[in-house]
């Protein structure tokens, strides 16, 4: 393939080189991170920003490559709100309402506490362990696949990307098939309804009932799961009742939300993108790396969970107080030119292509990356092998994206056939 192979989607379907490569999701979404029509930061642009963030919260983005690996394992910085106190940007509040600074679980926890908690549930991630739980996603999503109609429209949001995250749901956290799809929802409305908005205490109340029932499913597990490992701690004494709670909610979301944001807008990505279409539909060697560039351009996060400085440091040539916030601009790193030189496109020949930070970066790296990997990489290849014609149906400014720290698509209908651009131009 070549290395013009164009990236990622949001074009309107057309030849390849047709348009100027765009990125799926064309601007960031917190106050603070839009894109420029540039879409990375100049070379002699600060490398830390100030930024905020939902809820209103004042921090600082490390947006170039460097300095966001720096951030995500600098020692003097920790994911424990409870080490710092006050945290700087807030004067008339305390903290917003977000899960992932507030609830006890891996990315709210920093050393021992959070080395405790990990080992709970490492084991279920191995490379052994992803392939196996991969290979049986896989299945789930091969009969889905089939049972797609050809030369008809679907929607990759609903009909392939809610059921994939459905079957993650049962192979990972063993939820029977009637609790998937409410999990599944409680999870992308938590994920997309900022704080303080008129849906945030229903999304609250459904993602509390979906993480009672990770905790139900895993009393009554026939074979052992990440939860059910965590339930033995919490009745061994190793895990508090907040922990629990905060731990089967982090499964909740780190299994399931990536796959509800990255699988339609990695779909988005490979739309009238024939090359590169072509060697995820053949089965080429080079569909592997070509997943990790895929992944590089649509990280499911757009900035990594807030890390706040121990102390009185100075940061990338920035001086920084005791208590301020610092995050890594996931997606804006992802497009670091001097790590990736033309950063959107799609080359596979990329040396080290898994070294992306969409995954994270230092202690908190994605425990799921592994089973991410395979899980996307089987959707891809298996959907564009079963519709090699598959084409848009909307063009980029008709997608509707929605949500805060993540964005998300709410629906992305192709047509399974050649028909698409003969569809819009009736008017669908």
């Amino acid at each position: 393939m070549s290395t013009d192979a164009a990236v990622a989607g949001g074009g309107t379907p057309g030849p390849a080189g047709g348009d100027a490569p765009r990125l799926a999701c064309p601007v960031l979404h917190e106050r603070g991170f839009t894109v420029p029509d540039a879409r990375h930061a100049p070379p002699n642009a600060p490398r830390l920003r100030p930024v905020t963030l939902g809820g209103g919260l004042r921090a600082w983005a490390a947006e170039d490559a460097a300095t966001a690996r720096a951030v995500l394992a600098d020692a003097r910085l920790t994911n424990d709100v409870r080490e710092v106190g006050t945290v700087q940007g807030f004067p008339a509040r305390h903290y917003p309402d977000d899960f992932f600074a507030r609830t006890p679980q891996l990315l709210a926890a920093s050393g021992e506490r959070h080395r405790r908690m990990r080992s709970l549930v490492t084991p279920f991630f191995t490379a052994a362990a992803a392939a196996r739980s991969a290979a049986r996603i896989g299945e789930t999503t091969a009969a889905l696949l089939r049972a797609l109609p050809a030369n008809e429209r679907i929607d990759i949001v609903a009909d392939l990307a809610l059921p994939v995250a459905d079957a993650a749901a049962g192979e990972v956290l063993a939820l029977p098939p009637h609790q998937r799809r409410a999990a599944v929802r409680a999870v992308v409305d938590a994920g997309t309804t900022g704080p303080g908005t008129p849906g945030q205490t229903a999304a609250q109340r459904a993602f509390t009932r979906s993480v009672l029932h990770v905790v139900g499913a895993a009393r009554g597990a026939a074979r052992a799961t990440p939860a059910s490992a965590l339930l033995r701690a919490h009745t061994d004494g190793l895990l508090t009742n907040e922990e629990l709670a905060g731990m089967a909610g982090m499964l909740l979301v780190g299994t399931l939300d990536s796959l509800t944001t990255v699988v339609p807008a990695a779909v988005l990505t490979v739309l009238g993108r024939p090359r590169l279409r072509d060697a995820l539909r053949r089965g080429e060697d080079t569909t592997v790396p070509l997943t990790e560039e895929i992944l590089r351009l649509n990280p499911a996060f757009q900035y990594g969970s807030w890390r706040f400085t121990r102390e009185d440091c100075r940061i990338a040539g920035t001086d920084l107080p005791r208590g301020s916030v610092v995050v890594a601009a996931l997606l804006r790193a992802n497009l670091d030119a001097a790590a990736w030189p033309r950063p959107l496109r799609a080359d596979p020949r990329r040396p080290n292509p898994a070294g992306h930070l969409t995954f994270g970066h230092g202690p908190h790296y994605c425990l799921g990356a592994g089973l991410g990997r395979r899980v996307v990489h089987d959707v891809l290849t298996g959907l564009f092998a079963r519709f090699p014609a598959m084409s848009s149906v909307l063009r980029a400014d008709e997608l509707d994206w929605h949500g805060e720290c993540l964005r998300r698509l709410r629906r992305l209908p192709v047509h399974t056939g050649a028909a698409a651009r003969t569809a819009h131009a009736r008017g669908r």
